[in-house]
């Protein structure tokens, strides 16, 4: 009969997304062994990209944008750890009087982070990552250089505040993020210097420079709030947010900036994989 009751548990618990409760009580020797929580969100936003390799106006226009990210806890069931990998991706078309400009970027992290809980409904999240992004710029309208190449690297300080927030009979969560990166290298081409005679003629000396916050100050930030969301018997998480992503640089006399404001929505997924012990505990999944 018990095992029964602990079956029957073990399936509501994971009939029970994100949505309907922001902590699960985790009873009756079922304990999640690991916790992975799925994001992908949709949205559109603003984009202002300066490049003096391409021109000396900025181009100011929109942009449509994804992102998907993976949250989740260490493998070792202990709860001490937690691991974000993170994919944006951006296509933005920006004008300068006459003159368009497409951006096609794409960025991915890795982060792990060590939680620390602040009272009963905060918790502060510190750590590092590893960021990796490419794409170009392209002016049409341009003869000799018409695109600029964007392909750069680094380890990043990152950190996360989150909040519970009682709304009724559930629980909202709002999540700030910010990510600066320290040290990295990036592709930067001399100015004037055409990629033929990169690839070309083989004139490679200098392109890759070493970044640091003085030649490249940039950061990251993310606002989001999960709202959870009931109709009849079924139920799911609503994520709406808000992303300013600033990236400048002045490298090798081109200077470049590339200013990003997001507005997305997306659904969050929660996947559950549990064991069995003999205890009772409480467990929130941020």
């Amino acid at each position: 009969m018990r095992n029964i009751i602990t079956i029957i548990a073990a399936l509501a618990l994971l009939a029970t997304p994100l949505a309907s409760r922001a902590q699960y009580f985790i009873t009756d020797s079922i304990i999640p062994e690991r916790i992975v929580v799925k994001s992908t969100l949709f949205g559109i936003g603003s984009m202002n990209n300066l490049d003096t390799y391409l021109s000396g106006y900025d181009h100011k226009g929109g942009a449509l944008y994804l992102q998907h990210e993976n949250f989740r806890d260490a493998r070792t069931g202990s709860y001490r750890w937690k691991f974000q990998t993170l994919f944006n991706g951006t296509v933005g078309y920006t004008t300068q009087g006459n003159n368009a400009q497409l951006a096609a970027l794409a960025s991915y992290s890795w982060g792990g982070y060590h939680p620390f809980t602040v009272g009963e409904r905060l918790k502060l999240l510190a750590g590092v990552q590893i960021q990796l992004e490419g794409g170009a710029l392209y002016i049409p309208s341009n003869g000799n250089n018409p695109v600029a190449a964007k392909l750069r690297t680094a380890l990043a300080a990152s950190g996360m505040a989150i909040y519970r927030i009682p709304v009724r009979e559930s629980e909202w969560t709002a999540r700030l993020q910010l990510d600066i990166p320290l040290a990295g290298v990036m592709f930067a081409p001399e100015y004037g210097q055409s990629y033929y005679e990169i690839f070309g003629l083989g004139h490679t000396g200098g392109i890759i420079a070493f970044t640091h916050p003085l030649n490249c100050p940039s950061w990251r930030h993310t606002l989001s709030l999960d709202i959870p969301l009931r109709w009849k018997r079924h139920s799911t998480t609503l994520r709406i947010a808000y992303s300013g992503d600033i990236f400048q640089s002045d490298i090798n006399d081109i200077r470049c900036h590339i200013y990003r404001h997001a507005f997305t929505f997306g659904f969050v997924k929660t996947i559950f994989k549990v064991k069995q012990e003999n205890s009772i505990k409480a467990y929130t999944p941020y």
